[in-house]
């Protein structure tokens, strides 16, 4: 008998389970019952597409077994199975790059951690909750030999050779005291019901000599509309998603004609977790006349990679592989019309339950931007799904909103990237003035997706922070001969720190702020650069524009004293870099100017 340890995101997450999701006791049979339908779907697929395995007879069960001398619950299948190797691998680790970053993120909040967990999906530790032992008898098909793998939910798990007869996996569970309502059959029924009505499997429940089928056994989603209750569709996405928060919407279309398909799409009421991974894990699955093929993330575009859900078609090949998928006519009209389906109903929500859109766009609505990126396609559709705040509005508001509230004179849409407190930038003192509203981006990701637009209904939309925005204003020109003295003060303490140093009329409360060439990056999108790991991107330099009309100019005009300029300069620098969500450049530097004008300021 070989002894294992738990990796320690496993420790963790069983630690957790046990102790956060005693109120939601009863998912570890969803659970148990989801994993056996994976490993009798994993056969059937083989059995049709495998020469090696046409052989193997298909009759596929799951079996709920209560053993109340023992007081043991049985979970069986006649599926794939698992070896020696399989059971380490898929019960004593969890593989996920994103797991140890999200178990640090859980609170003491057992209410939060429930949500928490169901999101991760606990699937076969969630037994824990009611097993004071678990042992799992599994024979993988075509192998001699069969295993068991035992734990009491400790550090450790062992793994030994077992019995079986044939293919398949018992999970047996030693019901704890406290959770032997499990071995009440109307329970079990009820859960079954409840959660697993629609597992395309026949699950029968078997007590003493008598066995029972307890379900439907048939594909929820190539049922009729109307043959479905909004629980059944409900229980179905957590089943398919183990997430135990009902869904915010869902969307099942059937097609007939030239290609006959069924979809049911899904949209979660909570962010998965490897939502901004690199690695996320695909929402949706791929059936070909109900037989499982594959979850993969060609079924989906990126910007949609939080939809969860089903594609059944009747027309592609049962043995159509992932190389196949990239380039298969067939289902790239599925996928196409898909997202159309998706987005315009995406559309119809923000029309008719603008609340729930709001919700939908607070969840998804970073990643929906992305497909402005490279859905041209869609690009429309999805420039009308954009919400947004403004520096006149807290609530969101569309495109065609703002176009609606638009001013006569004015000749742009603006707009403001950054990351916090953007109604507090100076940027906005001219706009302010003449009565223009300015959208305010404040997603990292803006400062590539905003400028990829480029106009929406025939207006330009500019950067208030470029210096492209100048042209739309005619009186931004004054006399700089008046000021040539200050100007040169300041351009030589910012020496090498700033692009340029110009006066201007865009001002009207703030001493100064910082505009990016029209030409150069701004430093939203060097930040972004950064975190994305190019740290060769050079921070573009900003232009200082100073307002002459305020009052620390005018002063230092009016007495010709430019004796403070590297101080003041220094100290208006940074405090515009701050506003616009930068750095102070040199902390010791600006911290001696400000004690240095402090000081005076207190002699006088």
């Amino acid at each position: 008998m070989a002894k294992h340890r738990f990796n320690t995101e496993v420790s963790k997450l069983l630690h957790l389970v046990i102790h956060s999701l005693y109120s939601h006791k009863e998912i570890f049979l969803r659970e148990l019952i989801s994993n056996s339908a994976d490993a009798l779907d994993k056969l059937h697929l083989l059995t049709l597409t495998n020469e090696e395995y046409k052989d193997v007879e298909f009759n596929p069960k799951i079996t709920i077994t209560i053993d109340e001398i023992n007081k043991r619950l049985i979970v069986s299948d006649n599926g794939i199975g698992m070896d020696d190797v399989d059971l380490v691998d898929n019960l004593g680790t969890i593989a996920n790059s994103g797991t140890k970053k999200f178990l640090e993120n859980l609170s003491q909040d057992a209410k939060k951690n429930s949500q928490l967990i169901g999101q991760f999906g606990v699937g076969f530790y969630s037994a824990f909750m009611v097993a004071k032992e678990i042992e799992v008898v599994s024979k993988k098909v075509k192998d001699d030999k069969a295993w068991i793998w035992r734990s009491k939910a400790g550090e450790e798990f062992e793994v030994d050779e077992a019995k079986r007869d044939s293919n398949g996996t018992d999970v047996i569970l030693y019901l704890t005291k406290d959770s032997e309502e499990f071995l009440d059959e109307f329970r079990i029924k009820e859960i079954v019901k409840k959660y697993s009505d629609h597992i395309p499997y026949k699950i029968f429940l078997k007590k003493d000599k008598k066995e029972e089928q307890i379900n439907r056994a048939n594909a929820l989603w190539r049922l009729s509309k109307n043959e479905i209750s909004e629980d059944e569709y409900k229980e179905f996405y957590k089943t398919l998603s183990h997430d135990n928060s009902d869904p915010l919407h869902w969307i099942h279309t059937k097609a007939e004609g030239t290609l006959e398909y069924t979809t049911l799409f899904y949209i979660p009421s909570v962010r998965p977790i490897d939502l901004f991974r690199a690695d996320y894990q695909p929402g949706v699955k791929l059936y070909v006349k109900n037989v499982f093929i594959m979850e993969d993330k060609e079924l989906m575009p990126t910007y949609l990679r939080f939809i969860r859900g089903v594609i059944d078609s009747e027309d592609l090949p049962l043995n159509v592989s992932r190389e196949i998928l990239q380039h298969n006519v067939i289902l790239e009209k599925i996928k196409k019309s898909s997202v159309k389906k998706i987005l315009n109903e995406l559309k119809k929500i923000k029309k008719n339950d603008i609340k729930k859109y709001e919700k939908i766009w607070e969840l998804f609505g970073k990643v929906l931007k992305e497909g402005l990126m490279n859905d041209y396609e869609n690009r429309e559709l999805l420039l009308d799904l954009i919400m947004f705040k403004t520096s006149k509005s807290d609530n969101y508001i569309d495109f065609e909103t703002y176009l609606k509230n638009i001013k006569e004179n004015q000749k742009s849409i603006y707009y403001l990237v950054g990351e916090k407190n953007l109604k507090d930038s100076p940027l906005l003192d001219r706009f302010k003035k003449e009565d223009f509203e300015v959208i305010l981006f404040d997603d990292e990701i803006d400062s590539f997706i905003v400028p990829s637009i480029g106009e929406y209904k025939g207006k330009r939309l500019k950067s208030i922070s470029s210096s492209e925005v100048d042209e739309d204003f005619g009186d931004i020109k004054v006399d700089e001969e008046k000021y040539k003295d200050l100007i040169d003060a300041i351009k030589k303490a910012l020496d090498g720190k700033v692009k340029d140093v110009k006066v201007t009329k865009r001002l009207t409360t703030n001493p100064a702020c910082l505009v990016f060439d029209k030409n150069d990056p701004d430093f939203q999108t060097y930040n972004l650069l950064r975190q994305m790991g190019q740290f060769d991107a050079k921070e573009p330099k900003a232009i200082l524009e100073i307002n002459p009309e305020h009052e620390i100019f005018t002063k230092m005009v009016l007495k010709n004293d430019f004796t403070l300029a590297q101080d003041i300069a220094n100290i208006i620098y940074n405090q515009a870099r701050v506003l616009e969500g930068m750095e102070i450049e040199d902390r010791v530097d600006f911290s001696k100017s400000l004690n240095r004008i402090i000081s005076i300021a207190l002699t006088k």
